[in-house]
């Protein structure tokens, strides 16, 4: 019967999705890694410069707070004013830190890793910093999100229209990847049932390991079943709601390819998530030899096969 409900709420809510996509004229796109290494810069960058090039109107920006490092992989130099200026009140708007790059259409607001403690921003700060970000007159924000499971990352993911996910064909990146996707779904659920009578059953599907944890995230909304239909039915919207969408970079096989397929099998089957597998970038050594020069990919090496794929999936994204 659960199962048939999940069924049953993910084809009534892909209708409405669609219809706030074609009403909304600014996106935010988060780009993520469960783990450093992912190359999840290189592919924030190269996306923001393929949309540049399309003719929109493109900002990215460096939201791994103390370690960013993406003015690099965009050849700019480090910026007079950036985001430590804002998260420090040495500036009030954050649009004071946009730095203009070699591409046209395409701005930069750099990284805050000059300042030590910035990784740990008050709710408040960040709250502050979000709502600055939403209001940025783009019609794309890019957000190269830090490495990893904090609180800051999960917000910045959580804020996006699509939130990209950069995974490598390694046992550990693909164990992180779903811990993200978990977290993440955790911070959600737990944001829409704060103050209710569910919010200790939430907690404890963060830790399926422990005594009293759910396994699943369907034993999780069975339970809630069971105390409170309506509730669980909400639990279900929200959950269909959140579709991140996966990148594997990296790939150097057709098992590689397939790795994928099965994070996004995974997903769905602990987690409920719709993880939408929209493509992959190949090894390719003249990506680094790029990342050394501090010169775009799509500068130095624009036709090589990581720069074609990465072409190829944002013509899927805007088509």
């Amino acid at each position: 019967m659960l199962a048939r409900f999940f069924q049953k709420s993910e084809n009534e809510g892909k209708q409405p999705e669609k219809n706030k996509q074609e009403k909304t004229t600014k996106k935010i796109w988060a780009v993520a890694g469960g783990k450093g290494g992912t190359g999840k810069s290189i592919i924030a960058s190269s996306i923001a410069v393929q949309l540049a090039r399309r003719d929109k109107r493109v900002v990215i920006i460096d939201a791994d707070l103390g370690s960013g490092n993406l003015h690099s992989y965009l050849g700019v130099t480090p910026a007079p004013i950036t985001l430590a200026d804002f998260l420090r009140n040495r500036t009030a708007r954050l649009s004071d830190a946009l730095v203009v790059t070699q591409y046209k259409n395409l701005y930069l607001i750099s990284d805050a890793n000059e300042v030590l403690g910035l990784a740990n921003i008050s709710n408040q700060l960040k709250e502050n910093l979000i709502q600055q970000i939403k209001e940025l007159d783009f019609e794309y924000i890019i957000l190269d999100v830090g490495a990893g499971t904090s609180y800051n990352n999960i917000d910045f993911f959580l804020i996006s229209d699509n939130g990209l996910l950069v995974a490598v064909p390694e046992p550990t990146s693909i164990e992180n990847m779903y811990r993200f996707v978990r977290s993440c779904l955790n911070r959600k659920l737990m944001r829409r049932f704060q103050d209710t009578p569910y919010q200790s059953l939430i907690e404890k599907a963060a830790y399926p390991r422990e005594a009293g944890g759910f396994r699943t995230i369907y034993e999780l909304v069975e339970k809630i079943y069971q105390l409170d239909p309506p509730a669980a039915e909400i639990m279900v919207d929200e959950i269909l709601s959140f579709r991140p969408r996966l990148i594997m970079n990296q790939v150097r096989s057709q098992a590689d390819i397939q790795a994928g397929d099965s994070i996004r099998d995974v997903t769905r089957k602990y987690l409920g998530v719709n993880l939408n597998y929209i493509g992959y970038v190949t090894y390719d050594d003249r990506v680094k030899l790029s990342a050394r020069k501090r010169v775009p990919l799509f500068q130095e090496y624009p036709n090589s096969g990581a720069a074609v794929c990465i072409r190829n999936i944002v013509d899927s994204f805007l088509g």
